[in-house]
């Protein structure tokens, strides 16, 4: 059964940038059940157009590549959450993620100066750089510290908390958050 646009946006897909969403795309429900988003051709569909990224022309979706990175980019937020840092194979398979289709290069724009990405292609291994990148940045602005995963351990979504003290525990407060409040009263009426 294939995802429409409603469901992926509801799902919380498309709302914080690509990276998020590709880590995200191996979903454990809140109770436990796994299901691999990459292995359903609408929800990369609507993962493209969400972040203006154009289809390529080749048919063969390089789903492995996707997924060596979707785990390094969870491994790397497992890593910030904990208060380390980024493990040295996951910054080695971010950088050779961002070196797959291209170059950064210094251009002039009227009287400023910009580093853009320059591709070689527009295929999936540029796709794939985009995902790379959009992680990259964040890791470089400082902000590593508003990557959370929800406390739920039978979801595990990976979110960027906006709130002003950083407090959110979980990706939802109305469907994790609400769970975690029942099963705290549960516990405390069955003592």
């Amino acid at each position: 059964m294939g995802l429409s646009p409603e469901r992926f946006r509801e799902k919380g897909h498309g709302k914080t940038a690509p990276w998020v969403d590709l880590v995200n795309s191996e979903e454990w429900d809140t109770y436990g059940k796994r299901t691999d988003w990459l292995d359903d051709p609408s929800w990369l569909l609507f993962f493209l157009q969400q972040w203006g990224l154009k289809t390529p022309g080749d048919p063969s979706f390089p789903k492995e590549k996707f997924k060596r990175l979707r785990r390094a980019v969870r491994t790397s937020c497992e890593a910030i959450l904990a208060g380390r840092e980024v493990p040295d194979k996951q910054l080695h398979m971010l950088n050779r993620s961002l070196n797959l289709a291209g170059k950064r290069q210094l251009l002039r724009h009227g009287n400023e100066l910009q580093v853009e990405f320059r591709p070689r292609s527009e295929g999936w291994d540029w796709l794939l750089a985009q995902v790379a990148l959009s992680f990259a940045n964040l890791l470089t602005a400082e902000k590593k510290s508003r990557i959370k995963i929800c406390k739920n351990q039978d979801c595990r979504w990976v979110f960027y908390d906006t709130t002003k003290g950083q407090t959110r525990l979980w990706c939802s407060d109305k469907v994790c958050g609400n769970r975690d409040r029942v099963r705290r009263a549960r516990t405390r009426h069955v003592r």
